[in-house]
């Protein structure tokens, strides 16, 4: 059995990859491999599994993994003692080492993938793994020098050319491809490489050139011819890092930018271009600051780093000023002081980037007029007075194509254009995921960009990663900072069924408690959005992210706490939805419609029936026809009978609705075999009677009613309901008398029982039997419209409205009842547009 460790974790056998089985499991292994022969204890695999936040069955959980990856790789995994031992059959990083020791470092080096072990997120792993890079490096530049010795400079450039590219900032290796370059007669090139690692040390770092790089430069420039009249250096101090040529988009931002005032914020996620913008803009500001455009990295989040503190900044940005090292005062308070006096009566523009809180911030400011500052933070920078804060969100899908067709070619965007909408919105329009995507795209030129939208789906954000840059460790980079709660919080809610979440559901999601602060702690950390006051959300990649950080036992538990909260608080918002008269019913609708895509997403993936049979009054009194439908059907497969009985009387009445006569009654008829409880049974014959009614079949439906009202049980409404579904068919056989004292028995009795749902519907029947029968039908169809709109039943009010306009001739009233039910998708729609359409034909029995 192959493993491989140079580069992303690897294990092949018999000529086959194999799968070691997720996240967790391959920091084990890679702990494992970078052991491979010796004894790695279970507190070690804890460290690498959790890096210091291990769950309480953690020790278990090691063992699960272990067991899991002995099935995988049969007989590697042994137990020995307070651990486990890996005896790998080929590893490559023992090859490798072992051509090094035979001085073959070509060899060795064309085992390399990639980064060592690129893709496990634990800090041990990448700690040793970051020991492998430093000995494949070592073995580039010793080759390097073989090569150089050789008199093989060509061989030494391309060998150097890549390694510069993949680590700008080590000197040793941009040192040999400068004298590479120099031999092979690019002495040119190799002044060029100098002047950018020079920019970069500055701007990354904040540190001049070494000795070796610095002699290897003026031991070139001896030798270089100059021109005799060329223009004298400015005295103007720039380190601003170069404009990026491909930037597009941010002409809003980049306005509102230029314009504002002395101090500028920039705030925003990780890698929606903060800095990218702040460079641009200093550049087409810079004519206007002529006495220096200062740029100086914070390092709030960079990779390996710790923020620097402000005195520390002070001095670098006074020797960029030209302050001998020397003559830098001690102090912070000193430093700020002689950096305000440098800036006084000069015109300066200074980009500090990458800040961690304002407290670093303010004593970097300038302090006078003249300047301008321009701050960039991946948090909101509340704290600056004065400032004028840009808050960076994604940019519009056309500006994210324009990016991603600078990246990787316009006309490969322009010819699959729908392939390349599809990347942009699966890169979430994050600008540093379309560049990564749209390098990605330029470096396989026989790629389509179909290919690359594939890749993307199924691969997530592993595909984000391109060379020392990717979307995953930006983010973790982000989330670095966060205590334990704030971890589980964001990486919980990563696991929220809803496009966006209120604190309570959070709460519950988690098991903590007080989650508000927390919420808008990481909403200031650009974690989390706002979509609304008291509503929260994540950017699409973000939530990827959150997910692959849980464990999955950790989810499953938070899942079941989650739903719970939701049948509960879904069962008391439908209750007030019934009720009809309750105060409380349009916020119980604002809860409902906020929750709709959590509730629905897991009425239609939980294995349980209760929280589908809940949300019906919900799903009926907003015609969500679609969603109850896939809710009911899901809730069926899971159902106890008695559930099922309750969710197949629900479907019954959907199918009323929706005008699927047939499938409403072969739900109703299928109830009455399965129930002995009177009431249930009254219920589905009372709802056989008016399908009946609805298809024309009304003595069919009067048996069916006789039947119901011959039950005893104790629900008046299903009586009164009964009763008014019996008026209905009397009226329409000929027996206007009983009709009407059947309707007006049942309005009694429904407004004697507080049921304002059943005073709606024998309003509605009353309008129908009186139109019917020619009395006055205007009275209670009106009353019908006005509860329905107090109970915020909107098929119930269309159905009043069109009721009103065949009673009074009012065509307003139609065209109300069609923008509703069109709305809702409903059936009537049709009917209610051919009224409209020619109103002096009869559409319907009631004209």
């Amino acid at each position: 059995m192959e493993f491989r460790v140079l580069g992303p974790l690897e294990v092949w056998s018999a000529g086959r990859r194999v799968h070691v089985g997720g996240r967790q499991p391959a920091k084990v292994l890679a702990a494992l491999l970078l052991d491979a022969h010796r004894v790695v204890t279970v507190e070690a695999l804890i460290g690498v599994a959790w890096d210091g936040e291990e769950p309480a069955t953690a020790r278990h959980q090691v063992h699960k993994l272990v067991a899991g990856l002995r099935g995988r790789l049969p007989g590697a995994i042994g137990t020995d003692g307070p651990g486990y031992r890996i005896e790998p059959g080929t590893l490559d990083a023992h090859t490798f080492a072992g051509l090094l020791a035979a001085g073959n470092e070509e060899a060795a080096l064309a085992l390399w993938r990639g980064p060592a072990l690129a893709g496990i997120d634990s800090r041990v792993v990448r700690a040793r793994a970051a020991a492998l890079d430093e000995r494949r490096l070592a073995a580039v530049e010793t080759l390097a020098d073989r090569r150089l010795a050789a008199g093989d400079a060509a061989a030494a450039v391309a060998g150097l050319t890549a390694a510069v590219r993949e680590h700008p900032l080590r000197e040793t290796l941009c040192v040999r491809l400068m004298v590479a370059l120099d031999r092979c007669g690019r002495r040119a090139d190799a002044l060029t490489l100098f002047a950018r690692t020079r920019a970069l040390l500055a701007d990354e770092l904040g540190v001049d050139p070494g000795p070796e790089l610095a002699e290897t430069h003026q031991r070139l420039l001896r030798t270089y011819p100059r021109r005799p009249h060329a223009r004298p250096p400015s005295t103007a101090t720039t380190t601003l890092p170069y404009d990026l040529p491909d930037f597009r988009g941010r002409a809003a931002e980049e306005a509102s930018l230029r314009a504002a005032a002395a101090i500028t914020a920039i705030d925003g996620m990780a890698g929606v271009g903060k800095t990218a913008l702040a460079v641009h803009a200093a550049h087409r500001l810079a004519d206007a600051y002529p006495d220096g455009q200062l740029f100086c990295d914070l390092r709030a989040h960079t990779p390996g780093g710790r923020p620097l503190d402000a005195g520390a900044a002070l001095d670098l940005l006074l020797r960029m000023l030209g302050v001998q090292p020397d003559d830098v005062p001690d102090g912070l308070a000193a430093r700020t002081a002689r950096w305000r006096a440098e800036l006084a009566g000069r015109r300066v523009l200074v980009v500090l980037d990458n800040a961690e809180s304002a407290e670093q911030v303010r004593p970097l400011l300038p302090g006078t007029s003249g300047c301008r500052a321009i701050v960039t933070s991946r948090r909101r920078l509340g704290g600056l007075d004065g400032a004028t804060v840009l808050s960076l969100d994604v940019p519009p899908r056309t500006d994210a194509l324009d990016l991603l067709a600078a990246v990787a070619g316009a006309d490969r965007v322009r010819d699959e254009p729908a392939a390349a909408a599809r990347v942009v919105d699966l890169c979430g329009r994050l600008p540093l995921a379309i560049r990564i995507a749209g390098a990605r795209l330029a470096h396989r030129p026989m790629w389509t960009v179909a290919a690359l939208e594939r890749r993307l789906s199924t691969g997530g954000l592993g595909e984000l990663t391109l060379a020392d840059r990717g979307v995953e460790p930006a983010f973790a980079l982000s989330t670095g900072c966060l205590d334990g709660g704030r971890h589980r919080l964001f990486r919980l809610l990563g696991h929220h069924p809803g496009a966006d979440f209120d604190a309570g559901s959070a709460a519950a999601l988690t098991g903590l408690t007080d989650v508000e602060p927390m919420l808008e702690s990481l909403v200031d950390l650009h974690l989390l959005t706002q979509p609304a006051a008291g509503r929260y959300s994540f950017h699409d990649l973000l939530r990827g992210y959150a997910r692959t950080l849980c464990d999955p036992d950790e989810v499953t538990t938070a899942r079941a706490r989650l739903y719970d909260h939701y049948l509960d608080a879904a069962t008391a918002a439908t209750a007030r939805v019934a009720d009809g008269r309750d105060p409380g019913v349009d916020r119980a609708l604002d809860w409902l419609d906020a929750e709709r895509p959590a509730l629905v997403a897991l009425a239609t993936t939980v294995h349980d029936w209760r929280l589908a049979h809940a949300l019906r009054p919900y799903f009926e009194h907003r015609g969500l026809f679609a969603d109850w439908l896939r809710a009911a059907d899901h809730a069926l497969l899971h159902a106890d009978a008695a559930g099922a009985t309750l969710l197949r009387f629900g479907l019954g009445t959907r199918a009323m609705w929706t005008g699927d006569l047939a499938a409403g009654m072969a739900h109703f008829a299928a109830i009455l075999p399965t129930t002995d409880d009177p009431g249930l049974r009254a219920a589905a014959l009372t709802s056989l009677g008016m399908l009946a009614h609805l298809m024309h079949r009304d003595a069919e439906a009067a048996g069916y009613l006789r039947r119901a009202l011959a039950i005893e049980h104790d629900h008046s409404r299903i009586v009164a309901v009964g009763l008014n579904n019996l008026a209905l068919t009397e009226g329409r056989l000929g027996r206007p008398a009983e009709a009407l004292a059947h309707h007006h028995r049942a309005l009694t009795m429904a407004r004697h029982a507080g049921s304002t749902a059943a005073e709606r519907g024998i309003l509605l029947g009353i309008g129908e039997t009186s139109l019917r029968v020619g009395a006055p039908a205007e009275a209670p169809f009106r009353l019908a419209r006005d509860l329905a709109r107090a109970g915020r039943f909107r098929m119930q009010e269309a159905l009043a409205l069109d009721g009103l306009a065949h009673a009074t001739g009012d065509r307003s009233a139609w065209r109300a009842a069609l923008t509703i039910f069109a709305d809702l998708g409903a059936p009537q729609a049709a009917l209610v547009r051919a009224h409209l359409e020619d109103p002096d034909s009869p559409h319907c029995d009631l004209c």
